[in-house]
C-alpha cells in the first residue's frame, strides 16, 4: 500500500475513534459556553408557546443556521433533536447530550422514516420536539414534509423559531449560510405563536411553513438592526 494511502487510513482511524470524537465534542461544548457566556440575549416568547407546553408536546420549526443561539438556552425544556448520521452528527449529538437534549439519529436522507418514528414515540413520552426543517444539507429555507407529517399525525401545534445576533459572522461558505454571533453581541430568540394542529391539516404546506419562518427570521433580524436573511432570500430567489 503506498504510504500516502496508509496516512491517510491512520488519519481516518484517529479521526472516527471514540476518543477524538468525545475530546471533539467536548471542545465544542466548552467553546460554545465560553461564546454564549459574553452574549446579550432577549428571549421573546409567544405566550401561548408556554401555555401549550403545560398541556402537552409542542413541535419546533427552525431554518438549519440558526440553532447556535437555541442550543444554550432551552436545555430545561426537555426537547427531542434529530441529529443525522454523519461524522459531523456523531460530534453534534454529543455536544447537544452535554446541554441534556434528547437526540435522535437520522436525517430526511439517511434513515429519515425510522429516525420520524423514535422522534413519534419521543413525543409521546412527553418531550417537546424541534427541527432545522431544511436540514441536512438543503436546500436552504425550503421546508422538508417530515414535521407537517409528525405534527398531522400526532395533532400537534407547530410553533416557528428564529434567532439574529448582531455583530456576527455569516459563513457563507456553508450551504445554511450559518449566522455565529460574535462575543459579545446582543442577539435574539423569537418563538412565534404556535399553528393548531387543525390549521395544518387544512392548509398547511411545505411552501406556507416556508412563508412562516421567513417572515420570522426577518423579524429576528430587524430587532438586532440587521438584513442579513432579506440578503440572503434575495440571492436564492
Amino acid at each position: 500500500m503506498p504510504f500516502r494511502q496508509r496516512l491517510k487510513n491512520i488519519r481516518r482511524r484517529i479521526s472516527y475513534s471514540r476518543v477524538f470524537v468525545e475530546a471533539l465534542a467536548f471542545c465544542g461544548f466548552a467553546a460554545m459556553k465560553l461564546l454564549t457566556s459574553t452574549l446579550r440575549v432577549r428571549l421573546y416568547i409567544h405566550p401561548s408557546v408556554q401555555e401549550q407546553l403545560h398541556r402537552g408536546p409542542l413541535l419546533f420549526a427552525f431554518w438549519h443556521g440558526r440553532q447556535f443561539l437555541l442550543v444554550p438556552h432551552f436545555p430545561s425544556w426537555n426537547i427531542a433533536l434529530m441529529s443525522d448520521l454523519s461524522w459531523a452528527g456523531d460530534i453534534q449529538t454529543r455536544i447537544l447530550q452535554r446541554f441534556g437534549y434528547t437526540v435522535v439519529r437520522g436525517s430526511s436522507s439517511h434513515g429519515g422514516m425510522r429516525a420520524l418514528l423514535t422522534l413519534k414515540k419521543a413525543i409521546e413520552a412527553g418531550h417537546p420536539a424541534a427541527f432545522a426543517v431544511d436540514g441536512p444539507r438543503g436546500p436552504a429555507f425550503h421546508a422538508k414534509p417530515g414535521i407537517l407529517f409528525l405534527a398531522e399525525k400526532l395533532g400537534l401545534p407547530l410553533a416557528p423559531v428564529a434567532t439574529s445576533a448582531k455583530p456576527a459572522w455569516t459563513l457563507e461558505s456553508t450551504w445554511c449560510r450559518y449566522l455565529l454571533p460574535k462575543p459579545f453581541a446582543r442577539c435574539v430568540a423569537v418563538l412565534g405563536k404556535p399553528i393548531p394542529p387543525r390549521s395544518l391539516a387544512a392548509q398547511a404546506t411545505t411552501a406556507e411553513l416556508d412563508r412562516i419562518l421567513n417572515e420570522l427570521t426577518v423579524r429576528a433580524d430587524l430587532l438586532v438592526g440587521a438584513t442579513y436573511h432579506q440578503a440572503s432570500l434575495r440571492t436564492t430567489a
